[in-house]
């Protein structure tokens, strides 16, 4: 079948074609997003369960350019999605573009997802944790957990993966550390003495896999919501999730739609994650976040 040759190559293409980004431009900010029922400490543990966890300096996000391939869909679907996220990510503070060589965020669609995934695993054990295809940028202090495996192998109509790694908040150049064979380097601290963070955690690839037989009643729109809270977010991928957002409907093999639009929840994710700024750890990070959703969301 078509779709399972292409599977086949773009697992191998997704292993040697990719390249690094940089991220997180906190260039955009809504106020009045409104999520009930959580108090602050309940929200952050949210966002900690979706966001946090990871042996991470800061929280990992797109900057300011973001290059996108989509596989799998017939030409008029494929540039209705490419607009939604576009748009999407614009409200970012993001740019995207698909006129780009080094590919950063992948949308793909197959008949043969569990065959697919199980094929990446097996290229890349790691999920490409770390990955960056500047060598000086990966990562290898942080491995795939057994549970992410399990849960990136898992039948689902709608799985990820996503890869970060640090760079200097200023965009200085890495240095090579002392440490003889094999090189090592490490983004330059400026003003570590002030105590300020002064890197950032860039995503360096999201592939996002949709299995086009399992989805029940799903409109492109909708499914473009969905799948622009998984690209710019990139969220952990499990079970769990609470019923504020759109994610709860990527636990099950089946995706029964209609999803609808991005929760209130989701957009203050988004929102928060993009507006935070880059001297913030991973832990004071999430507290700031938690602390910009409105206080309508935590009132009752």
């Amino acid at each position: 079948m078509r779709t399972a040759i292409l599977s086949r190559r773009f697992a191998i293409l997704a292993v040697v074609g990719l390249t690094g980004l940089s991220a997180g431009n906190p260039a955009f900010c809504q106020e009045h997003l409104t999520v009930h029922g959580m108090t602050h400490d309940a929200l952050e543990d949210h966002l900690i369960f979706e966001l946090g966890e990871r042996q991470f300096d800061t929280l990992p996000r797109w900057h300011q350019q973001v290059c996108v391939d989509i596989h799998g869909v017939q030409e008029q679907f494929d540039k209705m999605l490419f607009s939604h996220l576009k748009n999407t990510g614009s409200s970012l503070g993001l740019s995207l573009s698909r006129d780009c060589r080094a590919k950063q965020l992948f949308v793909f669609f197959t008949d043969q997802s569990d065959a697919l995934a199980a094929g990446i695993h097996k290229l890349n054990p790691d999920l490409f944790v770390g990955l960056d295809n500047a060598q000086e940028y990966q990562e290898s202090k942080v491995e795939a957990t057994r549970d992410e495996v399990r849960q990136f192998l898992k039948p689902r109509a709608v799985r990820w993966l996503a890869s970060s790694s640090m760079r200097n908040k200023s965009d200085m150049p890495p240095i090579i550390m002392p440490s003889g064979f094999p090189v090592r380097y490490a983004a330059p601290v400026e003003d570590s003495a002030l105590g300020n963070v002064t890197t950032r955690r860039d995503l360096t690839i999201v592939l996002i896999i949709i299995d086009i037989n399992r989805l029940r009643n799903e409109s492109w729109g909708m499914l473009g919501d969905l799948l622009s809270l998984v690209a710019f977010a990139a969220p952990h991928l499990r079970d769990g999730y609470d019923d504020r957002s759109l994610l709860r409907y990527t636990q099950s093999e089946i995706l029964e739609g209609p999803t609808g639009e991005m929760l209130p929840y989701d957009r203050a994710v988004l929102a928060t994650l993009y507006a935070l700024p880059d001297d913030y750890d991973q832990s004071d990070g999430l507290n700031w976040m938690a602390s910009h959703f409105s206080p309508e969301a935590r009132s009752h």
